[in-house]
């Protein structure tokens, strides 16, 4: 084993290989269980090793318990600068697999979603902490930061923060843009000192992924023409989840929640947080402030009646998880119900439901309607039999002139004005023709509110929900017989099943796919794309920026992945799928039960607003009533 001494002098063992990156590898230390050693790739030490000393020797690893900072310098038994120790990490795993749906179902099984907002706070305290020092991360990316399952989050990679020690600034040098704020995009880290207001734009996107089901803020549908990239949208400062959509030109994908979900504290602040600069005159939202936005979103969540792996802020009418759920057709967390037999007495429900007595016929409405006042003609009635009267008189009088001229001039022209103004004078006497459009609306709406009011009066309302709920309480007692006959329909496919989960257990994010780098793999993560099963269910080529050429590349991809699958007949069922359909059952369960708890309290209650209505009939009714028998007045001799 290779041994390395301490700055004390004492010396180290390096045991199992931790992990391994570009710069180097993680080992235990086998004296010291707690540590693990970074040992630098040769060529690297040299660059890293004045700040690595800086770093230890103002002990900033006292500074967090959050980051796995430089605790003590090693060097080989030559004297060279090796690498450096500090406190070993396990148990947590990157924070992409917790904010990946489908990964997080593997990696995060008991994570709802109050462990995504725990974990974002962490996140912002952590950042915050690490604010209050002479750091500053510079390359803040996903892959630098873990969590625990217990929502405890570490960041990593230390060595790569910026580090002002008393007379140089160690910059820096990397840094991956789709985490980068718009001002460094394309811009050379080595020459630029990073302040905390550019690490907060990376905190945001991080927040925003954690909350957003690993949605990259800057990833959506672009109005104009053509697409943008996210590195382009976000140095154009197109926020796709914006309230100012009209100006960023963006839409979100599709399934995904909505800022209102969460707020206006913390809509306001990813609006602050990915604002172009220029309108930023007091900076981003740092750390400090997430924590205390987070921290008080978290306190105010209430749980889901339904799905107890969801919590959602109150104000709002309904779960948003659950609509997110129904909407894309799949759980978004590992469901957590308790599989025990229902405690509810379905039987005693379906006795109140039935003893509850259903309403008699109501009588005729005209007999629920109080007598009216004695009706006069209306003005309009006054002003038809006004008119009538003027025409009446004036059609006697062109028959007068017309049996003259039948008589004193000329035969035809009398008779024609004789036999015409006898028509007219006729008409105008007809009061019923001329109201007929009066009375027939008068009629229909009559008719409309009699409907109305014998639904509300009448037995036909009250039984309509009796059925519903005794229908309920069949599907209720029907439930295990489903619950059966799905977990046979699984035993039945159970070769799709493992070849479903073999092709999901593949993420994109890491893998090495032909012209898919870190920001298209963000984008697909966007549009809910992670693993080789996605690829092969959704298409492709409706994700901006990839047309047919990079689906194609993608789809050989999952292809080669799936010609990987081998089957094992004598495996048992898939638990997580079993889980599921549990679930699914244990939920629909639970919808049922709610809603039958409801039925007696809703029947007792229709039943006595029939006795009201009848007894205290509404004025819409009355209305109608009146206004039929003012018309039929109207039209009285």
């Amino acid at each position: 084993m290779t041994v390395v001494i301490g700055s004390d002098g004492r010396r180290l063992t390096l045991g199992p290989l931790l992990g391994k990156g570009g710069e180097g590898a993680v080992h235990q230390v086998v004296e010291a269980p707690d540590l693990a050693a970074k040992i630098y790739n040769s060529g690297k030490a040299k660059e890293r090793r004045d700040k690595i000393i800086a770093m230890v020797s103002a002990r900033v690893h006292s500074t967090s318990e959050f980051v796995a900072y430089p605790v003590d310098t090693l060097k080989s038994t030559t004297g060279d600068f090796v690498g450096f120790t500090m406190k070993k990490v396990s148990g947590f795993k990157s924070v992409h697999d917790l904010y990946g749906p489908g990964s997080r179902k593997v990696e995060f099984p008991t994570a709802d979603s109050k462990f995504l907002v725990r974990a974002a706070l962490n996140l912002a305290a952590a950042i915050a902490s690490i604010h209050d020092t002479d750091c500053v991360i510079g390359d803040i990316n996903h892959s630098g930061i873990l969590v625990s399952d217990k929502a405890l989050v570490t960041l990593i990679d230390s060595d790569s923060f910026q580090y002002r020690g008393p007379s140089v600034i160690y910059r820096c040098l990397v840094g991956v843009r789709e985490y980068t704020p718009p001002e460094l995009q394309g811009a050379p880290f080595a020459k630029i000192d990073r302040t905390a207001n550019h690490d907060n734009f990376g905190l945001a996107v991080l927040l925003f992924q954690l909350l957003f089901l690993g949605r990259h803020p800057f990833s959506g549908k672009f109005l104009g023409n053509g697409d943008r990239d996210i590195q382009t949208a976000i140095r154009e400062g197109r926020f796709a989840y914006s309230a100012r959509r009209t100006e960023t030109m963006m839409e979100p994908p599709p399934h995904v929640p909505s800022l209102s979900d969460y707020g206006e504290e913390i809509r306001k602040a990813f609006e602050a947080a990915f604002m172009p600069p220029a309108r930023q005159p007091t900076g981003r939202p740092p750390a400090s402030e997430w924590v205390r936005i987070l921290r008080s979103y978290e306190s105010s969540l209430q749980p889901c009646a339904v799905e107890k792996a969801h919590a959602y802020r109150p104000g709002l009418s309904s779960c948003p998880w659950c609509a997110l759920e129904q909407g894309m057709g799949r759980s978004l967390f590992t469901a957590q119900y308790s599989m025990t037999s229902s405690v509810m007495d379905i039987g005693q429900l379906l006795s109140s439901i039935r003893s509850i007595p259903t309403p008699t016929p109501p009588p005729q409405a005209e007999t629920v309607v109080p007598p009216l006042p004695e009706l006069q003609i209306s003005s309009a009635g006054q002003a038809v039999r006004k008119e009538r009267t003027v025409t009446m008189i004036a059609g006697m009088a062109a028959m007068a002139i017309g049996l003259y001229l039948i008589t004193a001039v000329q035969g035809f022209w009398g008779l024609l004005l004789l036999v015409g103004s006898a028509i007219v004078t006729i008409r105008a006497s007809d009061l019923k023709a001329r109201f007929a459009p009066e009375l027939t609306a008068a009629q229909s709406h009559w008719a409309e509110q009699t409907a109305k009011w014998l639904d509300q009066a009448g037995p036909q309302k009250f039984v309509r929900r009796k059925n519903h709920y005794l229908e309920l309480a069949n599907t209720h007692s029907a439930l295990p017989a489903k619950e059966r006959q799905k977990l046979d329909v699984l035993e039945q496919r159970k070769r799709q099943l493992q070849l479903v989960k073999h092709m999901e257990s593949h993420l994109i994010d890491r893998a090495k796919i032909k012209g898919i780098g870190q920001g298209r793999k963000a984008t697909l993560a966007s549009f809910g794309v992670e693993n080789a099963w996605d690829v092969q269910q959704q298409n492709i080529t409706s994700v901006p920026g990839f047309g047919p050429s990079l689906a194609s590349d993608l789809l050989s991809w999952a292809r080669s992945v799936e010609r990987k699958f081998v089957f094992n007949a004598s495996s048992p069922t898939d638990p997580r799928a079993i889980q599921d359909v549990k679930a699914s059952i244990a939920k629909e369960r639970v919808e049922i039960e709610r809603e039958l708890t409801n039925g007696p309290l809703e029947l007792r209650r229709i039943a006595d607003e029939a006795m009201v209505v009848r007894q205290k009939p509404p004025q819409s009714l009355i209305d109608a009533f009146a206004q039929l028998k003012q018309v039929e007045r109207d039209m009285s001799k």
